[in-house]
């Protein structure tokens, strides 16, 4: 099977970025840190390169230039822009001024994102933001849905839109136009697709769940189950409309961007870029995430952002890139990191991959303060109050209340003598 993934972003002079190079792996990609290191960003900057019109939702100089690397059905490309295209530098208003070309790389093909059109047949990512709400819509009945060319270039040129939350696809109608297409003779994809949809639910969902679909009834209001108990779309929970959501834009994705006889979720290729993936789940759910969308997804390539060491637990060898964000910084060379973190705590992924400096309860750490000080120097109640002080806020487990313990009553048989 032809390969297609995006392999590596360069940018420079681009919202906060001095220079940034990334290199990706053709499966998943976590991107992980701190808040404010540019996680974001890295995907805005690729929306960039495929869509020029998007330029104003970014910082732009002068001196920008950005492009990515990609390979496409095994033809590799380099599409994006270089320095002295843009006129301005003021925020968000800086304006195409010459289509400067980028430098070119032996054995690939360059292109200029002008070519919105031309370009989006070679490639077309799907970006989805934070925004994965479902609202309330009625729904009067099916609706005629565009042609996948046309379809195609619209996901090319809301990728930055979506990002924002300033653009989400009717998940609503999208489920209710499958519900009559699938009986159709013509829907052989669609009914496939489908079917593969149907039967992946309770595979992506917590254990005990039970998460399915039910109907779509007269009134056109689709109905599921989760726990034992039916509820329609806009009933289910914050986690439960993030993940569907998730889900049901990457199958309306892959069967309006591609021409029949290429839709078939269990076999399309291409590149699915996520922010922030854990929002609404519950940890345990995000344990499972990566492997539940591989089942369903198994030739996607997905870059995602994460602030969840669950996410970052779960990632195989070669699938987390760690940013760090340091005070001058002016160029980050990122690539995943080749080993796995299966074997690390949380609080290890915490301080170690997140940035996040102090992991211990600050009253915890007051706490245990004035309790050895209490050893030191003061009398055996004063130390015994300490140690329950603590006791309240400690772990049942904590080794360091049992220490103290033992402290108290040498103290006290030091007193007693």
């Amino acid at each position: 099977m032809p390969t297609s993934y995006i392999e590596s972003l360069h940018a420079k002079n681009i919202r906060q970025f001095g220079t940034i190079n990334v290199k990706f792996n053709n499966k998943f990609n976590f991107i992980a840190g701190p808040n404010g290191c540019g996680k974001t960003s890295i995907l805005t900057c690729i929306s960039h390169c495929f869509y020029y019109g998007s330029s104003q939702y970014s910082r732009i100089k002068e001196s920008t230039e950005f492009w990515t690397d990609f390979t496409s059905k095994d033809v590799k490309y380099r599409l994006g822009i270089g320095k002295g295209s843009f006129h301005g530098d003021e925020y968000r208003k800086a304006t195409i001024k010459a289509w400067t070309q980028i430098p070119d790389e032996e054995n690939r093909v360059t292109l200029l994102p002008h070519d919105t059109q031309n370009n989006s047949r070679i490639y077309c990512p799907l970006f989805l933001g934070t925004n994965r709400s479902i609202a309330y819509k009625q729904i009067s009945g099916m609706q005629r849905e565009a042609e996948y060319n046309q379809k195609r270039d619209n996901y090319t040129q809301i990728g930055v839109q979506s990002l924002h939350g300033e653009h989400r696809h009717d998940i609503k109608q999208w489920i209710v136009n499958r519900d009559f297409i699938i009986g159709k003779d013509w829907a052989l994809e669609e009914r496939k697709n489908w079917n593969h949809l149907i039967s992946s639910l309770p595979t992506i969902a917590p254990f005990d769940s039970n998460f399915s679909y039910i109907r779509t009834g007269r009134n056109l209001e689709p109905t599921f189950s989760i726990y034992g108990q039916e509820c329609y779309l806009e009933e289910l929970s914050s986690g439960f409309q993030a993940i569907l959501s998730i889900i049901a834009n990457i199958f309306e994705w892959i069967e309006g961007s591609r021409p029949e006889g290429e839709r078939d979720v269990s076999t399309a290729q291409g590149t699915v870029l996520i922010d922030e993936l854990d929002l609404h789940l519950h940890p345990e759910w995000q344990f499972t995430l990566r492997e539940g969308l591989i089942q369903i997804f198994p030739n996607l390539q997905f870059i995602v952002t994460t602030h969840s060491p669950h996410l970052l637990s779960s990632a195989g060898p070669g699938e987390v890139i760690a940013m760090h964000k340091s005070a001058g910084c002016e160029i980050y060379d990122l690539q995943p990191t080749p080993h796995t973190y299966s074997g690390w705590n949380t609080d290890q992924i915490l301080h170690e991959i997140m940035g996040v400096r102090s992991l211990d309860n600050k009253l915890y750490e007051k706490l245990i303060t004035e309790a050895f000080i209490m050893v030191d120097t003061g009398t055996p109640e004063e130390l015994e109050i300490a140690i329950r002080q603590l006791d309240n806020v400690a772990h049942p487990s904590d080794t360091i209340v049992s220490v103290l313990q033992a402290k108290l009553a040498a103290k006290t048989a030091t007193y007693n003598d």
